[in-house]
């Protein structure tokens, strides 16, 4: 019997079929993954061996699977083939996806992976039990992604050690320079945590994400409201500023609209308002909720507009993760620099991204709750109820850090817009300064 024949005895109409089939045949006969579904000579999708886990009902639950590197996958109920109803994710450099999943009760079904990459197309099947005693064939998951290869253990400083070594040998070593800590006690302190413990420094990988993208906003009149920023933002002449950071950890999204996805992101970056230029990182987390299981994703991404007009994931989180963002640019505008830091994995990424013909303009810095572009389209906003940054500061080009909500910083609140064919313009996100380099996010409708 041919490929195309078995395939077409076990369409991807349901994969609750083709477990029942599993179920009758032995391994050592057959094997899920050697099925290919085919509708033309061009076009094979190859179905992995199925997976099953157990997952506890009413918590927010990390899956981690491998999949092919830098595959672009579709996230659904099994046998619904929907645009509208899927989650898209993307493996990292050695494979690797990871999406959370809390079942809404005690439940047992099926959703799929459709994963392709370079042509290829393969369905990964997995089975999700809710419920507290996992077993030999309905495991937990695997819930950590591994370090890629290529990554390295940069140790602790001592304090001694903090205190004494010079500007020249930090830097030879890997670390990042000391702030003063008499002149900047909060950077200093940050710094300070930053160095004290070890850190697994990441080689830089990324893939760029064809359904999201971040739109540089222009002033428009009437006050700074507009339909997909929130927070802060300095404004100053050209080169007034060469680099921006923040601290925050990851919002945890945990509730939403039954069959809509939603999206929010929180970023620094420099430019992007009424400029050509946007150089920009920070966190996505995003939330779809299908039947009786809730989808959620949350991953670290850069971007520098126009160059590249998606985002570029690189690297997975998990709600709650502590992180740090830097992003500098020289004067002459060569480069966009990003420091990523995840405090709670240990883990720190430094990465480059050429502006090449960019001209960088420097006359602005943010601090922003995003929602970004799907497909072209402003989606709803993701529940992250209070969200915090600290250590919110923009490095000028000549002088001391600047805390984001100094004299004369603008705040800009989101509305909708009357996007998404919802006929009104009601108030998305506020931020407000309770310090001067502390800012609250305060979510307050989908649309």
């Amino acid at each position: 019997m041919s490929k195309t024949h078995v395939a077409q005895l076990i369409p991807l109409t349901s994969l609750h079929q083709v477990r029942r089939i599993s179920f009758r045949l032995t391994l050592a006969a057959f094997s899920l993954s050697a099925f290919v579904v085919s509708t033309s000579a061009q076009t094979a999708t190859e179905i992995a061996m199925e997976q099953g886990f157990t997952i506890p009902p009413g918590v927010q639950t990390a899956i981690v699977l491998r999949t092919q590197p830098d595959a672009s996958c579709d996230l659904h109920e099994a046998g619904v083939i929907d645009p509208a109803n899927t989650m898209r994710l993307y493996a990292n450099g050695e494979g690797y996806i990871q999406f959370h999943v809390t079942p809404k009760e005690e439940s047992d079904g099926w959703v799929q992976l459709d994963c392709t990459v370079a042509g290829k197309s393969i369905s990964y099947p997995v089975h999700l039990a809710a419920g507290s005693s996992p077993t030999l064939d309905m495991p937990a998951p695997q819930t950590s992604v591994p370090f890629p290869q290529g990554s390295k253990i940069r140790p602790a400083l001592t304090a001694s050690e903090s205190q004494q070594l010079s500007d020249e040998e930090l830097t030879r070593l890997g670390y990042p320079l000391r702030p003063d800590a008499a002149a900047e006690p909060d950077r200093y302190a940050t710094w300070l945590a930053r160095v004290s413990r070890p850190m697994t420094v990441l080689p830089p990988h990324s893939v760029s994400r064809s359904d999201i993208s971040h739109q540089r906003r222009s002033v428009e009149a009437g006050g700074e409201a507009l339909a997909n920023w929130s927070g802060y933002e300095l404004r100053g002449s050209k080169h007034s500023y060469t680099g921006v950071e923040g601290q925050w950890n990851v919002p945890y999204i945990q509730r939403g609209e039954s069959g809509i996805a939603t999206y929010s992101c929180m970023w620094v970056g420099l430019d992007g308002d009424g400029t050509s230029d946007l150089v920009q990182a920070g966190t996505e987390q995003n939330y779809y909720e299908d039947g009786p299981w809730v989808f959620t994703s949350y991953y670290a991404w850069t971007e520098v507009v126009p160059n590249q007009p998606t985002e570029q994931e690189v690297q997975l989180l998990s709600p709650g993760d502590e992180m740090y963002f830097q992003a500098t640019v020289n004067l002459t505008g060569g480069f966009g620099d990003f420091t990523i830091i995840d405090f709670t994995q240990g883990t720190e990424i430094v990465t480059t991204t050429p502006l090449g013909g960019t001209y960088f303009n420097g006359s602005e810095a943010e601090w922003i709750m995003e929602r970004p572009l799907v497909g072209g389209t402003l989606p709803d906003l993701a529940f992250y109820l209070i969200a915090t940054m600290t250590q919110a500061y923009a490095f000028p080009a000549k002088g001391s850090w600047i805390p984001s909500s100094t004299s004369g910083a603008i705040q800009i609140t989101m509305y909708n817009g009357y996007y998404n064919n919802h006929p009104d313009n009601d108030e998305l996100s506020l931020a407000v300064a309770p310090s001067p380099a502390i800012l609250n996010f305060f979510w307050i409708n989908f649309h």
